[in-house]
């Protein structure tokens, strides 16, 4: 018996020596596939985290925490987490509210009726707590002079990063309807903390969230912090890595936080047990799933819920948020479903997300089909007849930019049997999404609903395509409206060209032709050329977005440069002689000038201010 007994310990401790062994040559291939990833893409190094709801599959680290020093990266290294912070402040204001008479629906007014914001429609549709931390309030994104505190050593209260913000705190829409992701709002929310709280919304957090959890390690830092193991910073020009400083941003709760590989691994093992340490296990669901966008309030579950985004990989339904802030990106996901959780952050500016496609596709395979239990449906005829046609983006996340999808990001929907065809603007199919019921749709791969029809408010019919909400338009308007700016462009530019080599000519030659009529219309064009230079040289780098500079100031006087030359060139074609060829061209070339500067007004570029913006 004795001796059976000792057979089956053997047996047993064999089993899991071969187990562990296997474990962690699979480990060891992991980083070495990561190692390679990291040199190919030029990544200094890599702060990783993997576990299960109940083990440690890895944590550590893969690089250099800082390069200079041939410091490799540990498990204890600090990284910058950009934008994941909201998932923490999320956490610590639904935690602080449990204490309070309010609860998620309790409007921000009640709380504090100082704070600088404007919603015309608060009396009927105030801005809800759980508008801020669902991104539903309809504010606008960080403006180019509030993005970085460049002035105080101390980290101030949070109510003077809201003023600095008020320009961003307008209601677009009716709060409560369409997604749009602004980091205002979660600047708001930690103001909140610390009226509620009475202390700083760091210290709060800190204390009420982290240290229950046990990242002891992590914080918001608003500077870099003195006797911690920190990762440096670096940013990519061409192959060339530079080390930048630790740029403070005006915005603690919604970018600031800070973590390690060992803090965030106790992090994912609370959300993947649903840990009561921290809330009732209803209260996860809340977190998770949205409730207040139109699409959310008929069902759609997927989107984003209190700092927690819901995202379909690798055949499993996740959970999780990214980030990105100067010098470091990162983002973390996890899923019950698959009993996994991964969080990655790298020091250098870029994206984060292609790794954690890596990990994913190592530990649990690509999907390369759609789930096999999934459901689909024929598309009942009122749905095609009610939605098909041409839809434009109506949820800008920043105002400023909002040309640009509003121009180029239109799509048509074309219904077949069971499946939405999404065509671009002038027809070239560009997904396929899959009726799943419930006016809901899945694309290729998902298990779960994605997109959904609704109708507006005002009984508009609108697609609500991952958190993007878009309305149907016409798009005999909006091809007119592309080809004839395309137009407009193309013939200014032509114009533009023209006259360079015209003027050469006559300069080389000595001719003394009259050049007025083509200086203003080159002038026109090269205002127009050096309106965008102006723009993405100033927008290339945030930081010198927040003052004034030469290349805002060219921006600045371009924009009406163009706008009076437009004008000019209106009587200097009347008064062209009556040379058909040409004065056919300066015309068509004029009409072109004006429309650019009817469009560049109408978006708000003619005498845009991006220091005061």
């Amino acid at each position: 018996m004795r001796k059976r007994l000792n057979q089956i310990v053997l047996f047993i401790l064999f089993i899991s020596f071969t187990h562990n062994l296997f474990c962690q040559t699979r480990i060891d291939s992991l980083k070495e596939k990561l190692e390679s990833y990291i040199e190919s893409k030029n990544i200094p190094g890599i702060s990783i985290s993997i576990v299960k709801s109940d083990s440690i599959i890895f944590s550590g680290g893969i690089g250099y925490a800082n390069i200079e020093k041939k410091e490799k990266v540990t498990d204890k290294h600090l990284f910058r987490l950009g934008s994941i912070s909201k998932s923490f402040t999320a956490l610590g204001l639904y935690d602080l509210i449990k204490q309070t008479p309010y609860s998620l629906n309790s409007s921000v007014k009640e709380i504090d009726k100082t704070i600088p914001f404007t919603n015309k429609w608060e009396q009927t549709h105030p801005v809800l707590i759980s508008h801020l931390l669902e991104h539903t309030s309809g504010f606008d994104d960080f403006h180019a002079h509030a993005i970085y505190n460049i002035t105080d050593s101390l980290m101030p209260p949070i109510i003077n990063m809201v003023n600095d913000h008020r320009k961003s705190l307008n209601s677009r829409w009716q709060p409560g309807t369409i997604k749009t992701y602004s980091n205002p709002n979660y600047i708001v929310a930690g103001h909140l903390i610390e009226v509620l709280s009475g202390v700083s919304s760091n210290e709060y957090i800190k204390e009420n969230i982290l240290n229950t959890i046990g990242m002891e390690s992590s914080n918001y830092y608003f500077k870099k912090p003195k006797g911690k193991l920190f990762a440096q910073g670096y940013q990519r020009t061409g192959s060339i890595l530079e080390p930048i400083p630790f740029a403070v941003i005006n915005g603690s709760p919604a970018g600031e936080f800070s973590s390690n590989a060992e803090d965030m691994i106790r992090y994912l093992q609370v959300m993947l047990k649903r840990d009561t340490i921290l809330f009732s296990k209803e209260v996860f669901d809340r977190i998770e799933y949205p409730q207040t966008s139109i699409a959310a309030k008929k069902e759609l579950k997927f989107g984003y819920g209190l700092g927690n985004y819901t995202i379909w990989k690798n055949g499993q339904l996740f959970h999780g948020h990214g980030g990105q802030i100067d010098g470091f990106a990162a983002r973390y996901v996890y899923s019950r479903d698959a009993d996994l959780g991964v969080a990655i952050a790298i020091n250098r500016n870029g994206d984060a997300n292609a790794i954690v496609d890596e990990i994913l596709n190592f530990l649990l395979g690509v999907q390369k089909l759609a789930p096999s239990e999934r459901e689909t449906f024929l598309i009942p005829k009122s749905l095609k007849t009610k939605f098909s046609g041409f839809y434009e983006f109506k949820s800008p996340r920043n105002e400023l930019l909002a040309f640009s999808d509003r121009m180029f990001g239109g799509f048509i929907l074309d219904f077949k049997k069971e499946m939405i065809v999404r065509r671009r603007l002038l027809g070239r199919p560009k997904d396929t999404l899959y009726y799943a019921g419930n006016n809901q749709f899945y694309f290729d791969k998902e298990g779960v609903p994605s997109a959904m029809l609704i109708e507006s408010d005002y009984g508009k019919p609108a697609f609500w395509i991952h958190d993007n909400y878009t309305e149907k338009e016409s798009r005999t308007k909006r091809l007119i409206l592309f080809f004839g700016l395309l137009i407009s462009f193309l013939l200014v530019s032509i114009f533009f060209i023209y006259s360079f080599i015209w003027l050469i000519r006559n300069l080389i030659k000595r001719k003394k032709k009259n050049p007025i009529n083509h200086l203003v219309l080159f002038g026109a064009g090269l205002s127009f050329i050096l309106i965008f230079v102006g723009f993405g040289l100033t927008m290339s780098d945030t930081k010198s977005a927040m003052n004034m500079s030469f290349s805002s100031l060219l921006l600045y006087f371009c924009s009406y440069t163009l706008v009076l030359l437009s004008i000019i060139s209106i009587y200097r074609w009347i008064r062209l002689p009556s040379k058909k060829g040409f004065k056919i061209f300066y015309i068509f070339t004029s009409i072109g000038a004006i429309c650019i500067s009817i469009y560049l007004w109408n978006i708000g570029f003619i005498g845009l201010k991006l220091w005061n913006y």
